[in-house]
């Protein structure tokens, strides 16, 4: 299956998150009124996100809206749901056969912080959820295509992982940007619509989701 390659990658970042926080504690500066209960307890804090990005959707230029809201733990980890939504009608046309994909997923996601307390610094999200996707023929907008619009709907499994830059404005605000990689298992969709009165009828693409996104989220919270 697809999805194999990606747990030796979070696997890694794991490992990674956790040695550069052993020797993040390791060159802690302490003194002698240091306590040893104060040094191992973890520090919690949460934020809110809202992102806008770029994704592909079938090869069509596509816009995603979406948020977050994510409890962090000792600053090294996030764990939280997401959810975006998305539409690749960016191009309006009335070109015969022209369809275009609308549609949502959400979920849970962790997120891996690499060295936050650094003006700049990167993170690992890793979306681990569930969407449904709807092919339209016809413009929404345009009543002459009223008769001839179709739906055909599907729900599908995704996994999204992705590499963020975040940069610490305030204390209480990040603003981070990256991108990601979606994984589907696949689609199964259909569109209809006619030429010349003849019924046509197709099939979408089944990896018509799978693609890369690029993003621009703006944190809110306690980190």
């Amino acid at each position: 299956m697809k999805f194999k390659f990606i747990v030796p990658v979070l696997i890694l970042i794991l490992a990674v998150v956790n040695t550069t926080n052993a020797q993040e504690n390791k060159n802690e500066f302490k003194t002698i009124f240091n306590k040893e209960k104060n040094n191992n307890s973890i520090s919690h804090g949460a934020y809110g996100a809202i992102t806008i990005g770029y994704t592909q959707i079938d090869g069509k230029d596509g816009l995603q809206i979406g948020g977050r809201a994510a409890w962090v733990l000792n600053h090294h980890l996030a764990i939280g749901i997401t959810g975006k939504g998305f539409f690749n009608n960016l191009k309006k046309t009335t070109e015969v056969g022209n369809y275009y994909l609308a549609g949502g997923y959400g979920g849970l996601f962790i997120e891996p912080i690499i060295a936050p307390k650094s003006p700049v610094h990167v993170s690992f999200p890793v979306i681990f959820g569930v969407g449904g996707l709807a092919a339209k023929y016809g413009n929404v907008w345009d009543n002459n295509y009223y008769n001839d619009n179709y739906y055909d709907t599907d729900v599908f499994l995704v996994l999204e992982p992705g590499l963020e830059v975040e940069f610490n404005v305030v204390k209480f605000m990040r603003i981070a940007i990256g991108g990601s990689y979606r994984l589907t298992n696949g689609v199964l969709l259909e569109y209809k619509y006619y030429d010349n009165n003849d019924l046509i009828m197709k099939d979408v693409p089944t990896n018509a989701l799978d693609g890369f996104n690029f993003n621009l989220s703006f944190k809110f919270g306690w980190f």
